[in-house]
């Protein structure tokens, strides 16, 4: 199990230093974008017509890209108030259970976002910038398939822990 682990994070180490840089250039271009957005509204009373699109576009990417590290990380949301008085073999069985659980979300995510792109290639385009909406969808399977591959790894090492400390 532990061999898989390295060999996965090992394999991941290029991706997640992109993803990393991805994220900072999305979120900074949002950050413009949003501000110019702002700035020729009230100043210049004629604001563009593609910025709010393309702040929700960012924002879509941004978020589901961010999802894998919080996955990584496990800081994403969760509700673990009575997880902490139950005895070690208990916390780490609904952890596992959890992570399988999102492991099933994620195969759905991935096999719908993907028949999503199919059905939108070619056929339909954002109505103010004119990019295809495709390329906004395809977030739905790249970024799930990146969280199932965090997930798969996060999932591994918990079947391999043996005290409560590392839990």
């Amino acid at each position: 199990m532990e061999k898989i682990v390295k060999y996965l994070d090992s394999h991941l180490v290029k991706a997640r230093e992109l993803l990393n840089i991805l994220i900072v250039i999305l979120f900074g271009t949002q950050v413009v974008v949003v501000f110019t957005q702002v700035v020729t509204r009230y100043v210049f009373n004629d604001p563009f017509s593609w910025s709010e699109e393309m702040a929700r576009y960012i924002q879509v990417w941004m978020i589901l890209l961010a999802s894998s590290i919080c996955i990584r990380k496990n800081s994403h949301l969760s509700v673990d108030y009575t997880i902490h008085s139950l005895p070690f073999k208990y916390k780490k069985i609904l952890k596992i259970v959890v992570n399988l659980l999102i492991m099933f979300f994620l195969f759905i995510m991935i096999f719908y976002g993907w028949k999503i792109v199919i059905v939108l290639f070619g056929h339909q385009t954002s109505a103010a910038m004119r990019i295809p909406m495709y390329l906004i969808y395809l977030a739905l399977p790249i970024c799930g398939l990146l969280m199932l591959l965090e997930n798969l790894i996060s999932l591994l090492k918990l079947i391999g822990l043996k005290n409560d400390k590392d839990l």
